[in-house]
């Protein structure tokens, strides 16, 4: 039996709760600080890894501009944090909205802005929202593609985003009135953020710019406003064409052969040999007429058709560029049967919309080829050019053919069986600049061999001896020589430096018409000439009735030695006709440019005659004040 002596000495043994009292109140104030800087790591992550990424440009903002930046990354930081204490909640339905907002941030406000900075240098903003509203579908289909960059870049924000909550047991315990005062903070941040204007300079952190554009966007659709409709191609009221009459100097038909982000500097425009980049048409076509340095005024689809159909420059009004008759009320006008077969998915961009009206013999469209065609990429090329081969059967002469190509497009379209640029990769994240350029080239040898196709097949036609093929891409591409992927994000030459060349039969030209051609091998010209130049080989371009309506054209057909080479002329992917998510612009003349994109602090001074890959800025002086007031005309300014 064990006395009471031995109970109280048994009793006396035990540890005593009090004794490591002191041990557990650091332990809590740790935990306390632990979770502070927990709460702040988001907004300080986020603000770093701006300024890693855009301090040059953060550098120049003035004092003012530096002090609505500062604004921004304070909210920033505030709101996160708020967001992230909120997150270390226990229980209550407050915690798992506030995990699901700091999951929404980590992938699209952090990870997928990086992700877009990566692509254009430049982050997703209100002005890019709205640019995209009817191209969600696309979007989708090019981080799908680009999976693994995408991944990559969202990966760190993520993994602490799931993080914070799976430790949040060991940071401490809080209070009611804190998680209260979280909730007010981080809701009127999220406010501000949503509804505050953080104006057109990207001047605020990536966070808040993509909070501000699905803000804006939310009000443009909430309010029922023009705003998300005008910035994308509408319907058109063309001005009616009077009747025209056809006065061919030799009888022909034309086909005109349209590609899509093709650069003249990844084909052999002229014939070669040697050629290895488009060895097919280079085959089917050895007698074109090449001129290898044909430009767009833009490196995006919608403003470089409007151009090459419609003939205006892409600064004129919105409502001009939608009442300027294009090459089909032309071609209608005269009795010449048009046709339009593309195998782009004409819902993209809302161009479907756009040439409804149009008068077409025939045409058909991507999801007429293929049901289920992608938005980017479209139906196949192959599968196009053979319909198109087929359906010229019965058309009256002289007909104008129009054959508009797809598949170069990003992600690029390409076949295993035919990919000799290896290694190739769909990534096009930092560290593939190779793979992708592969992928591209490879995208242009598959497509290549459906255009030669369609050369061979309309050569061996009945009428194929009196058929002009005309062919034009829209634009041109970069791929990352000048730090970004794809096209619409600026105006180097990669972009807007397109392939141009004129395969016609024997007997088809006059003689002045070929020296014509042949003298502007080597001579700038742009796309502006195109429309004057289809409308001179089909016989119209002379017609008196055409006087006011070719008075707003500034082209010239290249028959007759195209436009006027000391003419400056600007450049531009922000037109009324496609308010563009990047600005962008500048002026040319002869082969002197100005440019700047909006990440720029400055305007950049090039001559490509001298310097191809406009390495070596000359200073805005030698562009001179003739083209810098062409640039910033209309009230448009600089867009940095």
């Amino acid at each position: 039996m064990v006395s009471p002596a031995t109970d109280v000495e048994a009793v006396s043994a035990r540890p005593k709760k009090a004794r490591p009292s002191g041990h557990r109140a650091r332990a809590a104030r740790w935990r306390s600080v632990g979770a502070g800087l927990v709460m702040l790591v988001p907004g300080v992550a986020i603000v770093v890894g701006d300024l890693l990424r855009r301090h040059a440009q953060l550098y120049m903002m003035t004092g003012k501009e530096t002090r609505v930046y500062v604004f921004w990354c304070i909210l920033s930081t505030a709101l996160w944090g708020a967001v992230v204490h909120l997150s270390m909640l226990r229980k209550g339905a407050l915690r798992w909205w506030a995990r699901g907002l700091l999951l929404f941030g980590a992938v699209l406000a952090v990870g997928g802005q990086t992700y877009i900075f990566e692509r254009y240098k430049a982050y997703l903003d209100h002005r890019a929202a709205l640019v995209g509203t009817t191209m969600m579908p696309s979007i989708g289909q090019q981080l799908w593609s680009d999976r693994y960059t995408f991944l990559v870049v969202i990966g760190p924000p993520l993994l602490f985003a799931l993080a914070v909550p799976l430790f949040s047991r060991r940071l401490g315990r809080y209070r009611r009135n804190d998680a209260l005062f979280a909730l007010d903070l981080s809701s009127v941040a999220l406010l501000i953020a949503m509804f505050g204007s953080v104006g057109d300079n990207q001047g605020a952190p990536p966070d808040v710019l993509y909070v501000s554009a699905m803000g804006q966007l939310a009000r443009a659709h909430w309010d029922h406003n023009e705003t998300v409709e005008r910035i994308h191609p509408g319907p058109r009221s063309p001005i009616p064409v009077p009747p025209l009459t056809v006065k061919q100097s030799r009888p022909r038909n034309v086909v005109f052969v349209i590609t899509e982000s093709v650069r003249a500097q990844s084909v052999c425009v002229a014939y070669d040999p040697k050629c290895r980049w488009t060895p097919f048409s280079n085959e089917a076509a050895p007698n074109r007429i090449p001129l290898t340095q044909m430009r767009a005024l833009d490196s995006t689809t919608a403003i470089s058709l409007a151009i090459m159909w419609g003939g205006h420059m892409p600064t004129a009004p919105r409502k001009e560029l939608h009442s300027a008759p294009l090459l089909w009320e032309y071609t209608h006008a005269a009795g010449i049967e048009g046709t339009y077969w593309t195998s782009q998915n004409l819902l993209f961009g809302n161009s479907g919309t756009w040439i409804a009206s149009v008068p077409l013999a025939r045409r058909v469209s991507a999801t007429e080829i293929e049901p289920d065609a992608t938005m980017e990429i479209g139906a196949d090329d192959g599968k196009l050019v053979d319909f198109a081969l087929g359906d010229l059967d019965g058309l009256k002469e002289p007909y104008l053919g129009v054959v508009h190509l797809s598949n170069t497009h990003f992600p690029y379209k390409v076949d295993s069986r035919y990919s000799p640029f290896l290694p190739q990769s769909e990534t096009a994240g930092p560290g593939y600049d190779n793979e992708i350029r592969n992928r591209y080239q490879d995208s242009i040898f598959l497509q290549d061999m459906a255009t030669a196709r369609l050369i061979k097949g309309i050569r061996a036609r009945p009428e194929g001896d009196r058929t002009v093929i005309v062919f034009v891409s829209d634009h041109g591409e970069q791929e990352r020589e000048k730090g970004a992927v794809g096209h619409t994000g600026t105006l180097w030459d990669w972009e807007i430096r397109i392939p141009f060349w004129i395969d016609a039969p024997p007997g088809t030209l006059t003689d002045v018409e070929e020296q014509s051609l042949r003298g502007l091998r080597d001579v700038p010209v742009t796309n502006l000439d195109v429309l004057p130049t289809l409308l001179d080989l089909l016989g119209l371009w002379d017609d008196d009735a055409l006087r006011d309506l070719k008075a707003p054209m500034p082209g010239h057909s290249l028959l007759r030695g195209g436009s006027d080479g000391s003419r400056v002329i600007p450049l531009t992917n922000c037109s009324e006709l496609w308010a563009c998510a990047f600005r962008n612009w500048g002026a040319m003349k002869g082969t002197k440019k100005l440019i700047a994109h909006q990440g720029d602090h400055a305007w950049g001074c090039y001559d490509f005659a001298a310097d191809p890959d406009e390495e070596t800025d000359l200073g805005i002086d030698a562009c001179g004040p003739e083209l810098l007031q062409a640039a910033q005309g209309n009230g448009r300014g600089h867009p940095f």
